[in-house]
């Protein structure tokens, strides 16, 4: 009986597991809205590749390349933006809540870590 209920436990795990993971699937390519506490509001579009953001108050666009390193890690590289020093750097990314068209994530930036808020648009 004991072996039963391991079974069981593992199988809900996996299957939450395995349902978390395609649910990041819609948050890959698409519009989206960026909000963070303390940064200004950013509207993102996204392929399976490349993500340009355009920050809604200036205008600035920051372009970069995406790499998926699973369903819901990606690493961001610089590839355009008004500060050179970010040229070629990588911010680690991951989406870890998801409820609906909204997900939350975190990304680490040369040791600083940032919480974010993504509203799929489209």
């Amino acid at each position: 009986m004991k072996k039963v209920y391991i079974f069981l436990l593992l199988g809900f795990l996996s299957i939450k597991c395995l349902s978390q993971e395609s649910n990041c699937e819609k948050f890959k390519t698409g519009k989206f809205l960026y909000t963070s506490e303390g940064l200004p509001d950013t509207f993102i579009t996204r392929t399976e590749t490349t993500q340009i953001e355009t920050i809604k108050e200036s205008k600035d666009e920051i372009q970069g390349k995406i790499t998926w390193k699973s369903n819901c890690n990606y690493e961001f590289t610089f590839t355009k933006c008004q500060r050179p020093d970010f040229l070629g750097k990588t911010i680690a990314v991951e989406i870890f809540e998801i409820n609906g068209n909204t997900s939350k994530g975190k990304a680490l930036f040369e040791g600083m870590t940032l919480d974010f808020k993504i509203e799929k648009l489209n």
